[in-house]
């Protein structure tokens, strides 16, 4: 089994990543170990996790970044991991996380990830490398010595089909064309009961296309089963088969928005993906039989692809989407905040906030959920949630490769060319007014937006910016607030809710509205 063996003061490596006589960190991969262990890629990234035994939040190491509690995290590529190799963790190529203040003393577990899968950016990515979780004891100020291992790759999930779910992965012409390297569609379509019987009244079904949040994958549609097989189903959930998509890529979530590094998403979406899933099974080939949901990421993803498609999907169910305005991105107005970290008074912005009776409590900001990525990959591929959104909105670095930051690492100053020039056409807020005269009727009768007006990400901020400019665009063109037809609001923002109680108010509302379309439209039972 490779071994990282890390011999090195950790308090020094946390505080400076600089070597420090007799200190070494050294990763090691033993002669006898075997092809199939070795099998993948040979280079990638080497990243150490700890978490304090004081982590309130619960789960391994290897489970960071931790918002709640941000713990300690240190990383540098690896050029060769076969038998017999070793790399060194200590001096220049050292990317780690804290700053310079700190210093660790105390429990911590550990835990090492060999991250080398090409094709998804998570942490535990199938062809990944991930090590048991050991206890180790820190002593400020002392040559500490730590021991980990890795284990076997992680294998990709289970993709057996069955009469519930078939599983899809298939090559993606499109997006091997513009990305330059072989390219998949991956989902899973679950079907309803009845889709198999052949005495069922319905043999056509309509779709509802689910987007998982941020770190989700198409293994979700394992929660969908499940509620078919409760029998008040039938009363409760939307008698549709549904496709869970796969929003997880390279840089992480990718949104299903066409973009420069992560390939014309949408575009494979609309195009092939489904026509290909309409000709091999039996679903409503109409807009009013194809439906959109997710929350958070997905939430975001949902709204864009009914946005950007409105003749396309018949109806977006989004719940605490991403942010739909960037003049409300999080804390931040990208278009008139000089830095990314910091307001114009110099106090650090939240990232995310958990709810305390009347008050609230920051427990990570911008700086540090930033600094753990830059841990994970000073280069931008980390997977974790700002890397997603520069490989979505942005172009690529120098290298051609990478994402460019929206900001620079170490001040926070915002790009503000980047800004205007690449990441301005994915905020929402403007498409709906640039496009107002097409998207107001897709509003009224096929968008509809929750977000829980105390969301750990301040994501409804941004959700009543775009319900502002909606009400704004709707008076100067001297059109009503909301079509009389339509029995609900397209925005609403839930009192007292956080992001994920938000998720479990909106799963029940939907299912129901959405039971509903398909019955306006004849496709409900």
């Amino acid at each position: 089994m490779p071994r990282f063996v890390l011999r090195r003061c950790l308090a020094a490596w946390l505080v400076a990543c600089s070597a420090h006589a007799g200190d070494r960190v050294v990763v090691r991969v033993p002669e006898a170990l075997s092809e199939a262990r070795a099998a993948g890629p040979s280079a990638g990234r080497l990243v150490v996790f700890l978490k304090s035994e004081r982590c309130r939040e619960e789960g391994e190491p290897a489970d960071a970044p931790f918002f709640s509690d941000p713990q300690p995290i240190c990383s540098r590529a690896v050029a060769g991991g076969r038998g017999g190799s070793e790399s060194e963790l200590t001096g220049e190529g050292v990317s780690a996380w804290p700053g310079p203040s700190d210093g660790l003393d105390g429990p911590f577990t550990a835990q090492a990830v060999f991250k080398r899968s090409r094709d998804e950016a998570g942490i535990r990515a199938p062809g990944n490398m991930i090590g048991p979780v050991v206890e180790v004891t820190l002593r400020r100020d002392a040559a500490d010595a730590l021991e980990l291992e890795l284990g076997a790759a992680v294998a990709p999930p289970d993709a057996t089909d069955s009469a519930q779910i078939a599983w899809i992965d298939a090559p993606s012409p499109m997006l091997t064309r513009a990305l330059g390297r072989v390219m998949r569609h991956r989902a899973a379509v679950v079907f309803p009961p009845g889709y198999h019987d052949v005495t069922h009244a319905r043999r056509i079904w309509p779709t509802v296309y689910v987007i998982p949040g941020f770190g989700g994958r198409m293994t979700a549609a394992q929660e969908i089963v499940r509620l078919f097989s409760i029998p008040e189903s039938a009363r409760t959930v939307p008698q549709a088969v549904h496709v869970v998509l796969d929003p997880e890529g390279t840089f992480g979530h990718h949104g299903f928005a066409d973009s420069i590094l992560n390939g014309p998403r949408g575009a494979a979406l609309v195009r092939a993906l489904v026509p290909m899933l309409e000709d091999r099974y039996r679903l409503v080939r109409a807009p009013e039989g194809r439906l959109l949901t997710g929350h958070s990421s997905g939430g975001w993803s949902s709204l864009w692809l009914q946005l950007t498609n409105p003749d396309f999907f018949g109806g977006c169910w989004s719940s605490a989407p991403d942010p739909v305005d960037f003049s409300a991105f999080q804390l931040n107005d990208l278009y008139r905040d000089e830095n990314l970290f910091t307001d114009a008074e110099g106090a650090e912005r939240g990232s995310f906030r958990r709810p305390v009776g009347p008050m609230e409590k920051v427990l990570m900001t911008v700086r540090e959920e930033i600094g753990m990525e830059r841990a994970i990959d000073p280069f931008g591929a980390s997977g974790q949630q700002w890397d997603a959104w520069q490989a979505m909105f942005g172009p690529p670095d120098a290298t051609g490769s990478m994402p460019r930051r929206l900001a620079d690492p170490q001040p926070g100053v915002i790009d503000r060319a980047l800004l205007r020039d690449f990441w301005s056409p994915y905020d929402i807020s403007r498409v709906v007014e640039k496009r107002w005269s097409k998207l107001d009727p897709v509003l009224r009768s096929k968008v509809r937006v929750l977000v829980g007006d105390r969301d750990n990400f301040y994501l409804e901020r941004a959700v009543r910016k775009l319900a502002a400019k909606i009400e704004t665009l709707r008076a100067a063109t001297g059109a009503k607030a909301e079509d009389p037809q339509i029995e609900r609001p397209c925005i609403e923002i839930l009192p007292g809710a956080t992001h994920d109680t938000a998720a479990v108010i909106s799963r029940g509302r939907f299912a129901l509205e959405m039971r509903a379309h398909l019955k306006r439209h004849g496709l409900g039972e």
